[in-house]
């Protein structure tokens, strides 16, 4: 499992870009059991640790979207 240390202003989705190189992993960061503890933030301050989990297959896979959009 990876971590992610926060730049002041990031939200969940501008860290699941820099963790899995695409923001529509947000969700998968916000239902891990490391960051629990971090829900109640929208906007981060400097320096917070965001644990990043391996995805899941099934989130991993747009079946809908051609190779060169994934």
């Amino acid at each position: 499992m990876d971590t992610i240390i926060t730049i002041q202003g990031d939200t969940w989705d501008t860290i699941a870009r820099r963790a899995y190189g695409d923001e529509r992993a947000a969700q998968a960061l916000m239902e891990a059991r490391e960051n629990i503890r971090l829900l109640d933030y929208q906007i981060f301050p400097g320096g917070v640790h965001v644990a990043a989990p391996a995805l899941p297959e099934e989130t991993q896979q747009d079946s809908g979207l051609p190779e060169w959009r994934r």
